[in-house]
């Protein structure tokens, strides 16, 4: 609603009643955001306003705000109220499923999230709010970052502190973090959005850059739009810099929502423990005819991943990138796992760069909530070929194999067929060498140092030539040694703590994952670092 020019604003020695009502209207002028004009703008793009978003996001009449009479106010002579912009920022206290959360974001309807003439940011209230009490946080973010309005009203151009980032680096080592990015997000609220355990981004709404079109054509001449430079295809699947994509904000809600409540409040906690009312010891009879017979031919893995968890139900993070690899959360017994496995389906499940890095900040992230892994492992090793040389493949492995290292917490593996080389150590070398190595196999299994294809190609490559036949002579020495691939002589060497029937799978997986529930709340005592992005 406009300002009242001819409405009295309260001063010291009225009546508390008059006091009162001035709140309430100042209140009101704060939730009108920037006008009936910009909040139409806001819905003919398809967007919500961020009020409409916390409204939707949170459990009904939990949201408590902070900060609402905040914003720049202009006074007459006589101490009346004559203009007032609110601050572009909407925050608070709230409840998601009966769990406090910190929540906060950008009104876009005001300057695009960035005023000149008001400051008001979750430094204020939500970061320090969910560091002291130890809640979840959670960012609604679209805002565009620092306004060059804002130093031509100053009068001066400053030198950035970089004060503000130390803040967020000490909630992703305390409290689980998640950011959905709403519309555009530039500059200072894109790095904000990206310090998050979980992001999520609206297919098509979307889009978060460093600067927008305008500064980039500028810069160095590339002229593309929001979508084409930074929308959902760049950033959740080419570069991976997002996790996940929605269809909606409903939906980015959601997946929000399902993150967290795999998570504990704090990383000194381990994840609450749910009824959910799946018999662990139910046997998977599918399980048994899921891998085909024939080792060339393929499988679908998050099917064999959701015949095995509680109720089917398994939030994956990363799906359209580093696709060779499959992670993401679900339930065991009602105890909240972290999941991995291989895609034979990409790359025969080779370990790329991508899927390193998708490795290693899964890792991390299981390893700082303190979260058990549970592994299906069928690696064939790292991705060959000069396009895997160019994108650091290995040294990015490394990267992965120091992640498991690092990591505590333990793990239980199923080596559902291959097993080769270096790039397999990341999920063998998961949780050691302090714990056991809980890996079981399956009759699929094949496992070894390198594949025998190409073992024997490098090893043999001489007698191979000089044969006269090559190719029947290679093909001779393959067929000698896939004799010696059978999971049953590695299981007699210990290799894997048994060899088991396929069905048998659920019922061991929810037997470790109960039993590892102590040693989790001793690593919850640890300090933790934070999670890189």
């Amino acid at each position: 609603m406009p300002i009242d020019p001819n409405r009295e604003s309260w001063k010291p020695g009225m009546s508390f009643d008059y006091a009162v009502d001035e709140i309430e209207y100042i209140k009101e002028l704060g939730r009108e955001m920037g006008g009936v004009e910009r909040i139409k703008r806001q819905h003919d793009g398809g967007r919500f306003t961020i009020r409409e978003r916390v409204e939707k996001f949170v459990d009904q009449g939990t949201f408590i705000e902070a900060g609402p009479l905040v914003g720049a106010a202009e006074y007459d002579a006589d101490g009346n109220l004559t203009d007032f912009t609110p601050g572009a920022y909407v925050m608070g206290l709230a409840e998601v499923n009966g769990r406090p959360i910190s929540i906060g974001g950008d009104d876009f309807t005001i300057s695009g999230g960035s005023p000149h003439n008001v400051r008001k940011s979750a430094a204020q209230f939500t970061q320090p709010l969910s560091l002291q009490y130890g809640i979840p946080y959670v960012q609604l973010i679209e805002g565009v970052g620092h306004s060059s309005k804002s130093d031509e009203s100053s009068g001066r151009m400053s030198l950035p502190g970089g004060a503000q980032w130390y803040r967020s680096a000490q909630l992703l080592a305390r409290v689980p973090v998640a950011a959905g990015i709403m519309g555009s997000v530039a500059g200072a609220p894109a790095a904000y959005a990206l310090m998050s355990h979980f992001t999520v981004m609206i297919k098509g709404q979307s889009q978060i850059f460093p600067s927008g079109p305008p500064v980039v054509q500028r810069a160095i001449g590339e002229m593309l739009n929001k979508e084409e430079l930074g929308g959902s295809k760049m950033h959740v699947h080419d570069s991976g810099q997002v996790d996940n994509e929605a269809e909606s904000e409903e939906e980015a809600f959601e997946q929000i929502k399902t993150f967290l409540s795999y998570l504990p409040n704090t990383t000194n906690e381990v994840p609450p423990h749910l009824d959910t009312n799946d018999d662990p010891n139910r046997r998977v009879e599918e399980l048994l005819t899921l891998m085909p017979v024939d080792r060339r031919k393929s499988y679908d893995p998050r099917k064999l991943i959701e015949l095995v968890v509680d109720n089917g139900e398994f939030f994956e993070m990363r799906r359209h990138w580093g696709g060779s690899l499959v992670t993401g959360f679900a339930r065991l017994d009602g105890y909240s796992v972290g999941i991995i496995g291989n895609d034979p389906n990409v790359i025969a499940g080779a370990m790329d760069g991508d899927a390193a890095d998708k490795y290693a900040h899964f890792v991390d992230l299981c390893d700082t909530f303190n979260m058990p892994v549970v592994i299906f492992l069928d690696m064939p090793g790292f991705m060959l070929g000069s396009w895997a040389e160019k994108k650091a493949t290995m040294r990015r492995g490394v990267r992965a194999l120091i992640a498991s290292a690092e990591a505590k917490v333990p793990k239980i593996e199923f080596n559902v067929r291959k097993s080769y080389g270096v790039a397999a150590d990341a999920p063998n070398s998961l949780g050691q060498p302090d714990g056991l190595n809980l890996r079981f196999g399956w009759p699929a299994g094949e496992w070894g140092g390198i594949p025998i294809e190409g073992g024997v190609a490098a090893a043999y490559k001489r007698e191979i030539e000089n044969a006269p036949d090559p190719d029947k002579h290679r093909e001779m020495i393959e067929q000698r040694l896939l004799k010696m691939r059978s999971p049953m002589k590695a299981a007699q060497h210990f290799d894997v703590i048994d060899l088991i029937d396929p069905r048998d799978t659920r019922r061991l997986a929810c037997t470790f994952v109960k039993l590892a529930q102590p040693m989790l709340k001793e690593l919850s005592t640890r300090e933790k670092r934070a999670v890189r992005p």
